[in-house]
C-alpha cells in the first residue's frame, strides 16, 4: 500500500497547495506556445529542481513561477546531462565505431548511397554503439540524479560534477532509488495510456505534449523530492550521531 499511496500522492500533491492554479498555470501554457515550446523542457526541468529542493526539506508547497531562475537551473542541469551523454560517445570514437558523429555520418551514407549499401557494413557498429549507450545509461542516469539530489540538498551546483561521490550516494541508498525507478516506470505507463486515450479522440492529440511533458515533470518532481528528503534525513542523522 505504501507504493500505491506514494504514487497517488505524486499525482495529487499539487492540489494540496491552495494557490496551485496561480502557481501552475504557466507550465502547460509554455508547452503550447510554438515560439518557446522548445525552451519549455528547460523551464520545466528548472521548475522540477525547485520543487525537489522544497520537498527535500519536507515543504510540499509549490514554488512560485520564476522563469529566470528556473531557466538558469534547468539549463545547468541539461548541460550536465548532455556532458554525461558524450562519455560513451568518446568511448565509441576510441573503439572506432562512431558514436554521435558516426550516427550523422551513417545518415549521410544512407542518403547518398542508399540503405542497402549501408546495411552491408554498418549495422554491427550500430548494435555495438547501442549496447555501450544502454550500459552507460544504466550507470549515468542514477549518478546524474544522485548529483541533482546532492545539489538540491547542498545548494552547490558543483556537486553535480563529482561523479565518484554521486555514484557512492546511489550505491548507499540503492533501495530508495529502486523504488523511485519503479514509480518512474508506473508514471511512464500512465502517461502513455493517457496519450493513447487522447489520440483516439482525435482533437485530443493537441493536448498530448502538455499531458506528457508537464505531467511527467510535475509528478516526477514529487518522487525525486521524496527521494531527496529520505536521503537528506538519513545523512543528517549520520552527522548528528557523529
Amino acid at each position: 500500500m505504501s507504493f500505491y499511496n506514494d504514487f497517488k500522492d505524486s499525482l495529487c500533491y499539487p492540489f494540496k497547495d491552495s494557490e496551485w492554479a496561480a502557481k501552475l498555470w504557466p507550465l502547460p501554457l509554455i508547452t503550447l506556445i510554438p515560439a518557446i515550446g522548445l525552451l519549455s523542457v528547460i523551464l520545466l526541468k528548472g521548475w522540477r529542481f525547485e520543487m525537489v529542493k522544497r520537498l527535500s526539506t519536507g515543504d510540499v508547497t509549490l514554488p512560485p513561477f520564476n522563469p529566470f531562475i528556473m531557466f538558469k537551473r534547468g539549463l545547468l542541469l541539461w548541460c550536465v546531462m548532455t556532458a554525461h551523454i558524450f562519455v560513451p560517445g568518446i568511448l565509441c570514437a576510441i573503439l572506432g565505431i562512431g558514436g554521435p558523429i558516426g550516427f550523422v555520418q551513417d545518415l549521410y551514407q544512407i542518403l547518398a548511397n542508399g540503405f542497402s549499401d549501408w546495411a552491408q557494413s554498418e549495422p554491427e557498429d550500430w548494435a555495438f554503439s547501442i549496447l555501450i549507450y544502454f550500459i552507460w545509461a544504466i550507470i549515468s542516469f542514477p549518478v546524474f540524479q544522485a548529483g541533482m539530489i546532492r545539489y538540491a540538498n547542498s545548494g552547490d551546483w558543483k556537486t553535480l560534477l563529482n561523479v565518484a561521490l554521486n555514484f557512492a550516494l546511489f550505491v548507499k541508498y540503492i533501495h530508495y532509488f529502486i523504488k523511485f525507478y519503479l514509480s518512474w516506470l508506473a508514471l511512464i505507463v500512465l502517461i502513455a495510456a493517457l496519450d493513447s486515450a487522447l489520440a483516439i479522440t482525435g482533437f485530443g492529440i493537441l493536448l498530448i505534449p502538455t499531458v506528457s511533458i508537464v505531467g511527467y515533470y510535475i509528478s516526477s518532481a514529487y518522487d525525486l523530492g521524496v527521494l531527496a528528503h529520505k536521503i537528506n534525513s538519513k545523512e543528517q542523522n549520520v552527522q548528528y550521531s557523529l
